[in-house]
């Protein structure tokens, strides 16, 4: 009886990653959950705005660990290494970190120089300004390109997997 051919690819986990990452995700999910339930519909913004300023600086914190982790751990290149096909994916996917978290940045910056400082008069409800209209705009479109972002990353490593077990095995 023969034995199976060795292969040089490992699928390996660090178990102190996974708690990082499942913690990262978890607190990931909370703020993303917090600035849509605040941010629909737009005409209720303009009650949050001051909180609003604060989410989108936390966002851009949050992304900077959550996409540091992935950097360093997240990737799986072991697994990944030879294949020519998810090694182009994986480092499509790294690329659009930095474009994510740039965008991120500029929400928490736009917000923050959006805020009026008005205060309305009693019994009135503040209206959303023109500029912070187009801000929850640019969230909105934000919220597409990092689900888009964090589906492909799924993804390929759902594609590592498949590659490393076999299919049909």
């Amino acid at each position: 009886m023969s034995t199976p051919p060795e292969t040089s690819r490992r699928l390996t986990v660090n178990a102190a990653f996974l708690k990082d990452i499942k913690e990262d995700n978890r607190d990931l999910k909370i703020l993303m959950d917090r600035l849509r339930v605040l941010t629909q519909p737009l005409e209720a913004a303009a009650n949050h705005w001051p909180e609003l300023i604060g989410l989108f600086e936390d966002l851009r914190d949050q992304l900077a660990l959550h996409f540091g982790l992935e950097e360093a751990y997240g990737y799986f290149d072991e697994a990944i290494g030879p294949d020519v096909e998810l090694s182009v994916t994986a480092d499509f996917l790294r690329s659009q970190h930095a474009v994510l978290f740039e965008e991120a940045r500029h929400l928490a910056e736009a917000a923050a120089a959006a805020c009026t400082g008005d205060t309305p008069i009693e019994g009135t409800t503040p209206e959303v300004t023109t500029a912070q209209e187009k801000i929850l705009r640019r969230f909105e479109g934000f919220v597409m390109q990092f689900n888009e972002h964090e589906e492909a990353e799924l993804k390929l490593i759902l594609d590592a997997l498949e590659e490393d077990l076999g299919v049909g095995d």
